[in-house]
């Protein structure tokens, strides 16, 4: 016992000294968010990670650890006490979300990993014993790793090298809950199972998300995949419920995998709607780490590439989702000019993308689920910016909001942004600018509201500026026809000069 004290001790000491390195997310929004910079550096693979009441563990180095965390922010591991006293080698702990039980697994002193239940944990009447399910598998030296429960607590889902029936390595199997006691165990089958190792499941929602090396062709790669564990949808001329571990498999996208990922485990507080993963990132690392996530995970991933007219990629092309006026998500393009974000389910969605010195491209998107089966559906938009041109007339189309609204609208100043950008970027330049509006069959009203628009461009205008820069707006109704009649249109024309003002 002072063996086992002495070792939680001298990690705590080391987990205190290392795990301080603050969260910081890549962008904001209700849909999932990923942070891929390292949360905590921990000695060892870490694996075994879940929630119990809100407090995370996880074990590493033959130590289960308890996270000091502030909201989604880690601060760091310390060796927990208080399910360390239940049995010697506590690897694994998970409340059942019905009885309200500790289920948590250990090992004996031959490296078996055994499943046992406490009940009236940390009271005078706390029991503490080993599982057994029907059939008397586990009598017979089938081990448990890493149980799961569905949300009801009916289903429980492990991972176990039962050899005699397993399909390769590490499968996973299931039991339901029947009277009072686990029924006999079942393979979740050939859909989820491979001859490689599948370990490490948990049950999101109605999904079943896991870690498997054997649904790729680098068996020495761990990933992280999903399924349904049940799903209702329509096959053939019937509709119907389908049996757990039929439906399809998915592969979860990046940043949950990514090229060099070893991807062991994930868990999630769902009161919070935050959570972590864990994954060997990159090449260079020999240990995994842990990342964390927040939002939805069941939701859309919006991909695709934004170019120049010449198809060109476009690297650092600011990417923004929004509903109304509230930004939802935002992202960057990276070198090849590609971005990812991802968004909620069945959402209208307004989005942006902007880069300096061109013009601001729109589009937008409704999100309809797609795959009933499938976790994540992914959708592909790709976008084309034009570069703002010297020498060349540029339009600008309805900068102003409905009807004959005199001030700038958010939009239109949007619309302007890469032109302020432009010019704060050449102060030496000369913009002439011509705002025509033509909106009702009255000429002289229309030159009267063109004249105030034109006040409401210098005011938005003038003070974004150094006064190096040259601007003049004349009011293009006057003395023309064109003004009156009554197209609903509105038009700014500008014509960037690079010659120097003259002095």
């Amino acid at each position: 016992m002072r063996k086992i004290i002495f070792k939680l001790l001298c990690v705590s000491i080391i987990l205190n000294f290392y795990c301080s390195i603050p969260n910081s997310a890549s962008a904001q929004g209700s849909a999932f968010v990923a942070n891929q910079q390292r949360m905590a550096l921990l000695p060892g693979n870490v694996k075994n990670v879940s929630f119990v009441d809100g407090e995370m563990y996880c074990f590493t180095s033959g130590v289960l650890l308890k996270a000091q965390r502030s909201g989604e922010q880690l601060l760091g591991f310390w060796a927990d006490t208080d399910y360390a006293r239940l049995q010697e080698n506590v690897e694994y702990v998970v409340r059942h979300p019905s009885t309200g039980d500790i289920y948590f697994t250990a090992r004996d002193k031959k490296g078996r990993s055994y499943l046992y239940r406490c009940t009236n944990f940390g009271t005078k009447n706390m029991t503490v014993k080993q599982v057994k399910m029907g059939g008397g598998l586990f009598n017979k030296g089938m081990e448990v790793e890493h149980p799961t429960f569905t949300d009801d607590g009916k289903t429980m889902v492990f991972s176990s090298d039962e050899s005699h029936r397993s399909l390769g390595g590490y499968d996973l199997w299931y039991a339901q809950f029947d009277d009072k006691r686990w029924t006999k165990p079942e393979n979740l089958g050939h859909r989820i199972n491979t001859k490689g190792d599948e370990v490490s499941p948990v049950v999101y929602r109605d999904c079943l998300i896991f870690a498997s090396n054997g649904h790729n062709e680098d068996n020495s790669k761990r990933s992280l995949y999903s399924t349904r564990l049940i799903s209702d949808r329509a096959e053939g001329d019937t509709v119907g419920m389908i049996p757990i571990g039929r439906c399809r498999v998915q592969r979860l996208p990046s940043p949950l995998n990514s090229d060099y990922s070893d991807d062991f485990d994930m868990a999630f507080d769902t009161a919070a709607n935050y959570g972590y993963w864990v994954s060997l990132r990159v090449a260079s690392d020999t240990d995994s780490q842990l990342y964390s996530f927040s939002g939805a995970l069941d939701g859309v991933l919006l991909w695709g590439r934004v170019t120049d007219k010449f198809s060109n990629p476009l690297q650092g092309v600011t990417v923004v989702a929004r509903q109304g006026k509230e930004v939802k998500c935002h992202t960057t393009t990276d070198q090849d000019g590609q971005y990812r974000i991802y968004l909620m389910c069945d959402q209208y969605y307004e989005l942006s993308y902007q880069l300096d010195n061109y013009f601001v491209g729109f589009e937008s998107i409704n999100t309809a689920k797609g795959e009933e089966e499938y976790l994540i559906t992914e959708a592909h938009l790709d976008v084309k910016l034009d570069k703002l041109p010297i020498g060349q007339r540029i339009f600008f189309e309805d900068l102003f909001g409905p009807n004959v609204d005199v001030e700038l609208s958010e939009r239109g100043m949007e619309l302007l942004a890469p032109l302020v950008r432009f010019l704060n970027d050449n102060p030496a330049l000369r913009a002439d600018m011509s705002l025509i509006n033509d909106l009702t069959n009255d000429r002289n009203f229309n030159m009267m509201l063109t004249d105030e628009r034109i006040q409401s461009l210098e005011n938005y205008l003038y003070p974004l500026l150094p006064p190096t820069v040259k601007i003049s707006i004349d009011n293009g109704c006057i003395g023309r026809d064109g003004c009156s009649n009554a197209s609903g249109s509105s038009r700014l024309t500008v014509l960037i000069n690079n010659e120097l003002r003259k002095k």
